[in-house]
């Protein structure tokens, strides 16, 4: 009988060390947010930024752009609370090559 609020307290406390991260949303012209929520994972503020951050650098990549203008937010979570971690950002085009200059005149 002992047994079974513990069962209940592991199974629950599982649940919450997972991770997750948002799919991409589109928030307006070239502008999204991804929002990453670390769980109960031991992680620091740095590491759940960068993760959100990361997510944002690979989806304008996907459009074949480069991130700009991120505004990372979060909760404020302390301790082992779910740290949240939420970047809205746009995408642009990424800079055309330069063109190599003669040398040796």
């Amino acid at each position: 009988m002992l047994l079974r609020p513990f069962s209940c307290a592991l199974a629950l406390s599982l649940l919450c060390a997972c991770a997750s991260i948002s799919e991409t949303a589109t928030t307006g012209d070239n502008t999204y947010r991804v929002t990453y929520n670390a769980g109960g994972k031991w992680q620091t503020w740095v590491e759940v930024k960068n993760i959100a951050r990361k997510q944002a650098e690979d989806h304008c990549e996907s459009l074949g752009q480069r991130l700009s203008q991120p505004k990372v937010t979060s909760n404020h979570a302390t301790g082992l609370m779910p740290k949240e971690a939420t970047v809205d950002f746009t995408c642009v085009d990424k800079p055309a090559p330069k063109a190599n200059s003669p040398t040796g005149s």
